[in-house]
């Protein structure tokens, strides 16, 4: 053996010539490694002009007579480089972070976090790792003040990013709160740490508060017919040109649209639907400014984009309620077009809702004799027939006055069939309609006599 065990200090050797230059250089390799001092862990290159008292660990990507000997001591001895490889146990005084090291084995590791740079990885009755850096195994924890307030924080990188507190059982997801994927404050809970339910939602803007998973606490839809389950016109599905309007209040964008309706599953094959919202409707001067919600449930085939006037968005596909905040720009005003369309392929969705705030709140369905009245203010086909049946001079009109169910947008427009007519003068009898509610039925008589005319298929319109 020519060096010791350990620290790989030179041995005499029996009978060897000048025994005081191993000696010395024994002396010298204690010097440096018994408190052992070293100028920094990170520095790549040896500096230019080294001196006797130089010494580093060699970090990874290191050049020069530094490459090829990461994590090994570096000493300045005699005018040159001496590399030792660290033994487990090995400690350091990192002068640069004024940090105390040890080697672990495999790696140089800080060994207490009482300096500012703090330790990489601390454990607490149980084992820290890369994820979590630091660990307590403990009946409970105390963060307690040090002698006025004291405030637990939790930072994220960005708005994407999630800063929230998780509660689990068996190390299976039940409870959260936090910034979950954005920056409004957000309590979910979980029945299988899968699935996850938004429970309560607060807008960071105005305060508000939103109770996503109670149908009772949602917000007002300002779509009408949001599941498109009023069909007066009795619209079977399929391809609509530009401009018209298939289920109620939805008609075709400028490029036309396909669509269908499976129970609450919408399917838009191609195009855009549009529904044009009139703010005067829900007491408002415009929607311009104003921060709106759209959002969809259960969004499968790909993405959804949304135009909210000149805004646009995109709701990605994924399950549950899924939404996008757009504000309307100050340009906004009057009736805002609100539009739909896939991304990419036919996607399928339900229950489309619109609402003011940055929050998407659950569906709520309005009861059916509401959504008929609301879809009634802007079209209506009037059930049965109107018949005029009376005894009437030659070129006299007979006339019959119709109340309309529901007061409409504006004065409409009328178109009917007739069905059956007696007596009428060539084809003077019609439908006219005189406001928004109300309208007549007339005929005129061709001679003396009886003139008689039905009328069927009565339409009102006054779509935006």
């Amino acid at each position: 053996m020519t060096v010791t065990p350990r620290l790989s200090l030179p041995l005499l050797a029996a009978g060897q010539a000048q025994k005081h230059v191993t000696h010395n250089d024994a002396l010298v390799r204690l010097d440096a490694l018994i408190h052992l001092v070293v100028d920094s862990r990170t520095q790549l290159e040896p500096p230019v002009s080294p001196s006797e008292l130089s010494a580093y660990i060699v970090p990874a990507g290191a050049a020069g007579v530094f490459a090829g000997h990461t994590d090994q001591v570096a000493l300045f001895e005699d005018g040159g480089w001496t590399f030792l490889m660290p033994r487990t146990g090995w400690q350091a005084w990192v002068a640069d972070e004024a940090e105390h090291n040890l080697w672990n084995g495999t790696e140089w590791r800080r060994a207490s976090p009482l300096s500012s740079f703090g330790a990489e990885k601390w454990g607490v009755n149980a084992t820290a790792d890369d994820t979590n850096r630091l660990a307590i195994s403990a009946e409970a924890s105390l963060f307690n003040h040090a002698g006025g307030d004291h405030r637990l924080k939790i930072n994220k990188a960005n708005a994407g990013a999630t800063a929230s507190v998780l509660f689990q059982s068996g190390w299976s997801g039940r409870a959260e709160f936090g910034l979950a994927g954005d920056e409004d404050l957000r309590v979910k809970v979980s029945p299988d740490g899968a699935a996850w339910h938004d429970a309560v939602a607060i807008d960071r803007a105005s305060g508000s508060v939103a109770l996503p998973g109670s149908p009772w606490a949602a917000g007002q839809n300002l779509l009408i017919n949001g599941d498109m389950r009023v069909n007066q016109r009795g619209f079977a599905g399929g391809a609509l040109v530009a401009g018209a309007y298939g289920f109620d209040r939805w008609k075709a964008g400028a490029g036309g649209a396909d669509l269908s309706l499976s129970g609450f599953a919408i399917t838009l094959t191609s195009g855009t639907i549009v529904q044009p919202v009139e703010p005067g409707l829900w007491g408002l001067a415009a929607l311009a400014g104003m921060s709106l919600t759209l959002s969809v449930e259960d969004l499968t085939g790909g993405n959804l984009a949304v135009a909210v006037g000149s805004q646009s968005g995109t709701i990605t596909v994924g399950a549950g309620r899924r939404s996008v905040t757009l504000t309307p720009a100050a340009g906004d005003t009057g009736v805002l077009q609100v539009g739909l369309s896939p991304s990419a392929g036919a996607v399928s969705f339900a229950r489309i809702k619109l609402e003011h705030g940055r929050l998407a709140t659950g569906w709520a369905m309005r009861p059916l004799s509401v959504e008929q009245m609301l879809c009634r203010r802007y079209y209506l086909r009037q059930d049965g027939q109107v018949l005029l049946d009376a005894y009437q001079v030659s070129a006299t009109a007979s006339r019959q006055n119709l109340t309309l169910p529901v007061p409409m947008r504006s004065t409409p427009s009328t178109s009917f069939s007739v069905s059956q007519e007696i007596n009428v003068q060539g084809s003077d009898r019609g439908v006219v309609a005189q406001s928004p509610e109300q309208a007549y039925a007339y005929v005129t008589a061709l001679a003396l006599g009886r003139v008689r005319a039905a009328f069927d298929a009565l339409v009102f319109d006054a779509e935006l």
